[in-house]
């Protein structure tokens, strides 16, 4: 495997002998790994055996360039988006199976959380992912171009999506269109709603994600 195909990322080893789980952060357009990686600092007293990573999207952010985005959602040609879409999937695809494989671990012990755009990338990835993996923490997204993924769905794990209900980059409505379809898909989907909150992660949103992994690593 070539290395310089691998996305860089920042990384948080398990604190114990061996890690038992992988979560891999995804962040938001224009942002980098370190951007979530903070996440993996609170939650690791609870969870010391599982190892953390946030790698930097695949592409320079063209609004931003000092931080990276999954797939630009500039181009007015939507094929565009999607070529660049499904690149990236292949890239974080590539990226995770060498973490799992690092780890000697499969795929039903590995979470995905996402923010924004990165949850976008997440739920892409996990419904059209033959394998099953453990769940899908999504922060303040939706499911870009509903029709790619509903025609492609191959697996079913457990969602939760959490907004703000003032969110304005990503309206709340766009998370209920998501899970709209997830239901009609017959996918375990949860859903929690924060009053006053934008485009952001409050503190109960992350009690609330631990929580949900907590349930699910031992299912």
């Amino acid at each position: 495997m070539n290395d310089t195909n691998i996305l860089k990322a920042s990384s948080i080893p398990s604190q114990s002998q061996k890690a038992e789980f992988l979560i891999v952060f995804c962040h938001g357009y224009g942002s980098d790994g370190n951007d979530l990686i903070g996440i993996g600092n609170y939650w690791q007293r609870f969870l010391p055996d599982f190892y953390f990573t946030s790698p930097n999207a695949p592409n320079i952010c063209k609004i931003n360039p000092q931080g990276f985005e999954w797939f630009n959602l500039m181009y007015p040609d939507a094929d565009k988006t999607i070529k660049e879409l499904q690149d990236a999937i292949k890239q974080l695809d590539l990226f995770i199976e060498m973490k799992l494989q690092e780890l000697n671990l499969d795929y039903s012990k590995l979470f995905l959380v996402g923010f924004s755009q990165g949850t976008m990338i997440s739920l892409h990835y996990a419904l059209t992912k033959e394998k099953k993996i453990a769940g899908v923490l999504g922060y303040s997204g939706k499911i870009y171009n509903e029709e790619l993924i509903e025609k492609n769905i191959k697996s079913k794990p457990p969602i939760f999506l959490l907004h703000g209900d003032d969110d304005t980059v990503v309206p709340l409505e766009d998370m209920m269109e998501a899970k709209n379809l997830l239901v009609r898909n017959k996918i375990n989907v949860k859903t929690k709603i924060f009053k006053g909150c934008g485009h952001s992660i409050p503190s109960q949103g992350l009690s609330l994600g631990l929580e949900f992994i907590n349930i699910h690593k031992s299912k």
